[in-house]
């Protein structure tokens, strides 16, 4: 089955992981608790149990889920960590969440020590930009019922987990909306 977010799959997450395991803390997050939420955030986090949501304010005060981090994976608004930027997203734990915090600086020291380490970050960057812009394109190239069924197919496993309200505003679309999608493909 292949990973949720597909940029695990194409960068050396040994290279990441090592990094973490040697320069973080782990942490704990409670369900509902932010990971990140406004102020700079400077790490990078390496997913040790549960599943955090990202999310950006929208008109009229809305909140959108635009994607998710499971067990595994990494966590963080990169680059805005690296570079210590106000972040661009808001990160949530859905469920208890244990993670390993490395500061970004750690990070930023290991690209500078080679070339090949160089390389590592360049990729890791280009892979996250293919990831959004895919998801981007998908926007237009599926409708919503399109884009739930290759949730399904996927990650069928990710859809249990996650509440069907975050799914909903994942795929642009309101709750009722999500319900029919469910109610006719149960029907088929």
């Amino acid at each position: 089955m292949a990973p949720y977010n597909r940029y695990m799959s194409e960068i050396d997450t040994d290279f990441f992981r090592t990094i973490c395991l040697q320069h973080g803390e782990m942490r704990s997050y409670r369900k509902g608790e932010y990971l990140l939420h406004g102020e700079v955030f400077p790490y990078v986090g390496l997913v040790e149990s549960g599943v955090f949501k990202y999310s950006c304010p929208g008109a009229e005060g809305k909140t959108h889920t635009i994607g998710f981090a499971f067990e595994g994976e990494f966590v963080g608004d990169y680059p805005n960590c690296l570079y210590q930027r106000k972040p661009e997203v808001q990160i949530q734990a859905l469920t208890p969440c244990r993670v390993i915090l490395c500061p970004a600086e750690k990070l930023m020291r290991h690209f500078e020590l080679s070339l090949e380490n160089q390389t590592h970050a360049r990729i890791a960057a280009e892979q996250l930009f293919m990831q959004i812009y895919s998801r981007y394109m998908d926007l237009y190239r599926f409708t919503p019922e399109e884009r739930y069924q290759q949730l399904l197919r996927q990650h069928r496993e990710m859809v249990q987990r996650i509440p069907l309200k975050e799914i909903a505003s994942f795929l642009r679309i309101t709750p009722i909306h999500m319900s029919r999608i469910r109610k006719k493909l149960l029907q088929e």
